[in-house]
């Protein structure tokens, strides 16, 4: 009787340990390209990610679970982002944020397709991926709405008509894709593109003599689609060879890295961005406020896009866990509240009424191209 006794209590403390064991916690992953020349793209996107992760963990999670945020680095090469994505599939995430460039999102696609993961990039823009029934999303205008926001602008207000273009070939499916609407639209207006001139950022590249080339052939501006960093290289260069021309960039180049390598060389150049970093509404406050105390340095836009991004995902998983019907809740839901604006996609997870301006830097700073 007495052995009896023993056996309940053991199996009564092993119920009560049971019952109060955590909950398994809901896993999203994050891909972006960490450790590369380029990274602050990624980097940026990585920490907007975890703020909304940490923020919604700080409350309790989500129906009494802990959200783990799992993130993996695509690195350049195909072979290492697939790696990364079999890493996050294996682990059974929810849903994936990320990639943040358009060529490591045409490489990984099909394999999120197979896996039937939904995975909502902050910045991929890739015309590529637009239109198509497939488990990818994006909070982020695309290639052909920006390229005509530019060159409308060109052919209209500035009376710039002949472009050269100088642009990076590691990350392909954005630039050669972007050109291509850019062009389409420029010689619309009467323009016309001068010169295409490829790099590719992964090899050695001689920036002096990308800038010659570009001066070379008379163009009457320089359109430049490369990192912040790279951008601010081009810039310098074309400084060193007398070119006293308008320059643009693309929103890949939109961040304080632009500013602080670029110098003098930068100033004037007009580029695209999605979002106004300094808008006075109270959420952006709030936001600002919340990574500046986290991550001691100021958000920029990819940071933005991804709090949002993980933010969505975050609000469907309060209502299922289950990849396909996540899915399916993105493409059903009329609208999310985002840092600035109501976000919503369209029957092929494109994002229906993307934020667009044109900016100029003007003393250190980008303000309204506009002003």
């Amino acid at each position: 009787m007495r052995g009896l006794n023993i056996v309940i209590v053991l199996m009564s403390g092993f119920l009560l340990l049971s019952s109060c064991k955590e909950p398994e916690p809901i896993r999203i992953g994050f891909l972006g390209g960490l450790t590369t020349r380029a990274a602050g793209l990624a980097t940026s996107g990585r920490d907007g990610f975890l703020l909304a992760i940490e923020e919604i963990n700080a409350h309790g999670g989500i129906n009494g679970r802990m959200v783990e945020g799992l993130v993996q680095d695509t690195r350049t090469h195909k072979e290492t982002a697939l790696q990364a994505v079999h890493i996050l599939v294996n682990r059974d995430v929810s849903a994936i944020i990320g990639p943040m460039t358009s060529q490591t999102a045409v490489t990984i696609v099909p394999e999120i397709n197979r896996a039937k993961i939904p995975m909502l990039s902050p910045t991929a823009s890739t015309n590529q991926l637009s239109g198509l029934d497939d488990y990818f999303f994006r909070v982020y205008y695309t290639n052909a709405q920006a390229a005509k926001l530019l060159a409308d602008r060109l052919s209209t207000q500035e009376n710039v008509r002949r472009i050269a273009a100088i642009y990076d070939l590691g990350n392909r499916a954005y630039t050669e894709d972007w050109v291509r609407h850019f062009e389409e639209t420029l010689e619309q207006g009467g323009g016309l593109l001068v010169a295409r001139i490829p790099f590719d950022f992964r090899s050695d590249t001689l920036f002096l003599e990308l800038a010659a080339r570009a001066e070379k052939v008379g163009p009457q501006g320089i359109l430049i689609l490369a990192n912040a960093v790279d951008t601010a290289m081009i810039c310098q260069q074309l400084a060193k060879t007398g070119a006293d021309l308008p320059l643009y960039a693309t929103g890949w180049s939109y961040s304080d890295d632009l500013i602080q390598f670029g110098g003098k060389s930068v100033e004037g150049l007009t580029i695209i961005q999605s979002s106004d970093m300094q808008d006075p509404s109270p959420a952006m406050q709030k936001f600002l406020k919340a990574y500046q105390e986290r991550f001691r340095t100021t958000p920029n836009f990819p940071a933005l896009h991804a709090y949002d991004a993980t933010r969505m995902i975050l609000a469907i998983l309060e209502k299922t866990t289950e990849p396909q019907a996540i899915r399916k809740e993105l493409l059903k839901r009329e609208h999310f509240a985002g840092v600035l604006s109501d976000l919503a996609v369209d029957r092929f997870g494109d994002l229906k009424h993307p934020q667009l301006h044109l900016a100029r830097i003007k003393n250190g700073q980008f303000v309204s191209a506009d002003k």
